[in-house]
């Protein structure tokens, strides 16, 4: 299994079929492929690999190159591909692809292959979707993956496993810890990865490929080369591990576990790999910065949120250096045409996957072009967040008024009274519930509404004084309209308590306005 020669990657053509090419045939028709056909995580990490060829292949670009690089981007990896073919043999006994041929077991039996992906039901994974391992019989031998979703697997495992227990290995004269394993580099935080989407898989790719200033803004020197081009001899191999782990090109596809695909293609050798700095020491490319005001630093932007939209200046502010602001690739987009970003992360919660998660935004010029817009956008979303906060409270008094005994937990904390810590611990249960299930509902129909906030930004500035109040107004009367709906829809008033409590989330939700601000 060759990844140059035998088909692997999961992409969908020009007829939206479901194909299945090598790296060759990608670069060989560019213009076929439209998009890769993979889950959010498994996306980023096969876009990290294909940018690494990419940027290989290119060579290091200066800013006056890259426009016109998309040209001669298939030519150039292809020629790059026949050089490096022998470097992506997948099954090779000397040189397999991220594995490592030398290493050895070290007293446990192998694993899985199937605990490379995480909707399969291996070890602790959870078999909430998959029950293709349960079989009543004992002495059932392992599933096996086809030898495509392996090369996939191995990228993505490399890139998203997470830190905790993990089986141990032995490499030469090290054995892997059994305990305190370090994240992989691209799962620290539920970070968000950023990526500029074009119309086919190669343009995207030249979209998200770096000139060399803009490399050397980021990680100075720290430039580096493929990690197949410099793989580890050994653990002791330093010059080989600081470019895997501490450079730009050697951390794009990272070995971040020590693997070994035995003969079997069922089972495998694991354990702890190479650790990988992360922020504040490394940022990555894809990832977004934003201003921590209470650390007085930056922070990772992660997927904390459902609504992406709503951080849209964020993803989109350019940055220099180590500042605040979007993904690299945004800087080479032309101020004149809008383009699609692609927004991507895992959702992790300590050493557990949660779930995937994907959006896409458009991006249009006169937003991206305009402090004015961008200001207008952000004053916009304040609305919404602030509606969402009355409702929130509006929530917790209706909720509250249901049990008795939360209404003194809930008024001393509206007057900012002091609380014990047993009515701390009710009061967040309470607050938990009504963030996940009551505000996530108005989210989503806000964001239904979205395109009334867009239309509104879209007329700023263009002398049409009546059509930009009117959309300004039907924005403000979307807001309003989903906080409504959302307390009228969760918030039952059929028996008389219900009632009660409806009626005194209602006041808040909607103040009943004085003499004076009616005349004001």
């Amino acid at each position: 299994m060759n990844l140059v020669t035998d088909p692997w990657l999961p992409v969908t053509n020009s007829k939206n079929q479901l194909c299945y090419i090598s790296l060759n045939q990608l670069f060989e028709q560019s213009d076929e492929w439209l998009d890769l056909a993979l889950r959010p995580h498994e996306r980023i990490s096969v876009m990290r690999f294909l940018i690494c060829l990419a940027q290989a292949g290119l060579g290091l670009l200066e800013e006056d190159e890259w426009d016109d690089a998309l040209d001669i981007i298939p030519g150039k990896c292809l020629y790059y591909l026949q050089n490096w073919q022998g470097s992506f043999n997948l099954f090779d006994s000397k040189k397999p692809f991220l594995q490592i041929a030398e290493l050895e077991p070290f007293n446990k039996e192998p694993t899985y292959t199937t605990k490379l992906n995480f909707s399969l039901a291996t070890g602790s994974n959870s078999t909430l979707f998959d029950h293709g391992c349960i079989n009543p019989f004992k002495e059932t031998s392992p599933r096996q993956m086809e030898a495509s979703a392996l090369v996939v697997s191995l990228i993505t495992f490399n890139n998203f496993s997470l830190g905790g227990l993990y089986p141990q290995a032995k490499w030469k004269n090290k054995v892997t810890s059994k305990s305190g394993v370090k994240d992989a580099p691209c799962a620290s935080q539920s970070m968000l990865h950023c990526f500029v989407r074009k119309h086919t898989i190669v343009k995207t790719l030249h979209a998200n490929t770096l000139t060399i200033q803009q490399i050397k803004d980021r990680y100075g020197d720290d430039i580096g080369v493929p990690v197949w081009e410099f793989f580890p001899v050994s653990p002791d191999d330093k010059d080989a591990v600081l470019n895997a782990t501490h450079t730009y090109l050697g951390r794009l596809v990272p070995i971040s576990r020590w693997l070994k695909l035995l003969p079997d293609k069922k089972t495998m050798l694991m354990g702890e790999g190479f650790i990988y700095p992360v922020h504040p020491e490394f940022v990555e490319t894809t990832a977004v910065l934003v201003v921590n005001k209470q650390k007085d630093a930056n922070d990772i932007l992660g997927c904390k949120t459902a609504t992406p939209w709503r951080e849209l200046c964020a993803l989109t502010a350019k940055r220099k250096g180590k500042t605040f602001g979007g993904p690299a690739a945004i800087e080479n987009q032309s101020k004149s045409e809008g383009y699609d970003l692609q927004i991507l992360a895992l959702k992790r919660e300590q050493a557990s996957v949660l779930d995937g998660f994907e959006s896409v935004l458009h991006v249009p010029s006169y937003f991206t072009n305009s402090d004015e817009n961008r200001a207008a956008y952000n004053d916009g979303v304040k609305k919404a967040e602030i509606m969402a906060f009355r409702l929130d409270e509006a929530i917790q008094i209706y909720l509250s008024m249901l049990m008795p005994q939360m209404i003194e937990i809930v008024s001393k904390k509206i007057n900012k009274q002091p609380l014990s810590k047993h009515e701390s611990e009710k009061y967040r249960a309470i607050k938990s519930r009504v963030k996940e299930k009551y505000l996530a509902h108005y989210w989503t129909l806000i964001e239904k509404q979205r395109h009334l906030l867009m239309q509104y930004i879209s007329l700023l500035g263009m002398g049409t004084d009546q059509a930009r109040e009117d959309s300004k107004k039907a924005w403000l009367k979307a807001i309003n309209q989903a906080a409504t709906e959302t307390y009228e829809t969760l918030c039952n008033h059929d028996s008389p308590r219900q009632l009660r409590a409806y009626v005194a989330g209602w006041h808040l939700l909607h103040p009943i306005k004085s003499e004076s601000q009616e005349a004001a």
